[in-house]
C-alpha cells in the first residue's frame, strides 16, 4: 500500500514538473511590447555609413523591432535569412507570406527610408535545413527576389542561387558587401560535402580578389566561426569551411567581417588567425520576432553552449545589429553593435584600421 502511494506521489510530482516546464516554455515565447520610446541614443556621426541587419522573422508575429530600426536611420538594411517562416512546396502560400511581410506597416516604413538587400536561409528558401535537393528552388528563388525588389532584368534572376555583391563608397575607400547562398547548391552535411557549389566558389574568389583594398562584409546565413553547438554552422561542411578560411587568408581584404543569423540569439565571435593582419569577426544577429526558448536555457543549465571564439557574452533576447563604418582617406573605424528592441546597445566591439 505504501509503495503504491509512493508511486502515485511520484507520478503527481512528475506531472507537476511537466506542467511547470510547459508553462515556462509558453512564457518564454510570449511577445512583449517595448517599454520605452525606441529612440536611437547612439546616432551615427558625420561621415559614417550605417548598416543595420538581422534575421529570423515570423511574419505572423508582432514585430516591434521595425520602429527601433527605422529610428536608427540606417543607410542600408540587410536580410541575413529567414525573412519569413514558410517552409513549404506550395508556391502560392510562399508568395502570400512574402506579401504579408511587405504589408507590415513597420517594414513598409523601412522600405521607404533605405535600400534593402539580402540573402535567404532555410525558412524562406522553403525547405527546413534546406539543400540543393529542394524541388521548388527555381520557383522559390524568383519569389525571394520579388520580395527584395530585385529588378526583373537582373542577372541574379538567371543564376543558380541568390548570391550577390554590392559596393558602396569610392575606390580606395569602399565597402563591399558579399551575400552568399548557402542553400541552393548545398550538399547534405558531411566531411567531404560542399556548401556553395563550384560556380559560386569561383564567383566568390573573383569578388574577393577584386576587393583587396575594401572593407568586406561577408553575409552568411549561418555561423562560420562558432561550431561547438548542435545547430547549423559551417563546420558541418568542414572542407568548405577550411576552403573559405584559406581563401580569406590568401586574398587578405583590408578588413573582413562575417555577418550571420539563424541562431535565435546574438553574439560576436573573434578569431585571431596569424595568417591575417587583423582579427576575423563573425557578428550573429537573430531573431527579430523570437529568441531561444526555455528549453534552450534549461539545457544550458547543465551544458552551457561553448564557443572558443566568443568575444562577448551571448545575448538571448530579440535583437538586430548595427555596423557603423567611418571612412577617411587614411583611417577607418568600424563599430559592431547588437541592439535590443528598445534600441539599446547590448553588446559592442570597436575595430580601428590604419
Amino acid at each position: 500500500m505504501k509503495l503504491r502511494s509512493a508511486f502515485k506521489l511520484l507520478g503527481l510530482l512528475m506531472a507537476l514538473i511537466v506542467i511547470v516546464i510547459l508553462v515556462a516554455q509558453l512564457y518564454s515565447t510570449r511577445t512583449i511590447a517595448p517599454m520605452g520610446d525606441q529612440i536611437d541614443r547612439n546616432p551615427a556621426g558625420p561621415g559614417v555609413f550605417r548598416i543595420a541587419f538581422g534575421s529570423c522573422n515570423k511574419q505572423w508575429k508582432p514585430n516591434y523591432m521595425w520602429r527601433a530600426i527605422v529610428n536608427c536611420k540606417p543607410d542600408l538594411w540587410i536580410w541575413l535569412g529567414d525573412s519569413i517562416d514558410a517552409a513549404t512546396e506550395d508556391m502560392g502560400y510562399l508568395r502570400s507570406q512574402y506579401e504579408k511581410q511587405k504589408k507590415n506597416p513597420g517594414y513598409a516604413e523601412l522600405r521607404k527610408r533605405c535600400p534593402i538587400i539580402g540573402t535567404w536561409d532555410d525558412n524562406d528558401y522553403g525547405m527546413k535545413n534546406g539543400t540543393r535537393h529542394y524541388v521548388k528552388k527555381i520557383e522559390s528563388q524568383q519569389l525571394f527576389l520579388d520580395f527584395i525588389d530585385e529588378p526583373k532584368d537582373s542577372p541574379r534572376r538567371k543564376q543558380e542561387g541568390v548570391y550577390a555583391s554590392y559596393v558602396y563608397g569610392k575606390p580606395g575607400n569602399r565597402i563591399k558587401i558579399i551575400l552568399l547562398d548557402l542553400r541552393y547548391n548545398a550538399d547534405e552535411p558531411g566531411s567531404e560535402s560542399d556548401l556553395l557549389g563550384e560556380k559560386q566558389w569561383q564567383w566568390l574568389e573573383y569578388e574577393l580578389r577584386d576587393s583587396r583594398d575594401d572593407i568586406v562584409l561577408l553575409g552568411s546565413s549561418i555561423q562560420m566561426l562558432s561550431h561547438e553547438h548542435p545547430y547549423e554552422h559551417w563546420n558541418n561542411y568542414p572542407k568548405s569551411r577550411e576552403r573559405m578560411l584559406q581563401l580569406l587568408t590568401a586574398v587578405k581584404p583590408k578588413l573582413t567581417i562575417i555577418l550571420s543569423g539563424d541562431r535565435h540569439l546574438a553574439e560576436i565571435s573573434k578569431w585571431d588567425d596569424p595568417r591575417l593582419p587583423y582579427p576575423l569577426y563573425d557578428v550573429t544577429s537573430s531573431g527579430l520576432t523570437h529568441h531561444v526558448d526555455y528549453f534552450y536555457h534549461l539545457r544550458a543549465c547543465f551544458s552551457p553552449e561553448k564557443n572558443r571564439y566568443r568575444a562577448a557574452k551571448l545575448f538571448c533576447e530579440k535583437n538586430f545589429s548595427v555596423i557603423d563604418i567611418g571612412l577617411s582617406k587614411t583611417y577607418s573605424t568600424v563599430d559592431l553593435q547588437i541592439r535590443d528592441q528598445e534600441n539599446a546597445i547590448q553588446r559592442k566591439m570597436h575595430v580601428a584600421l590604419n
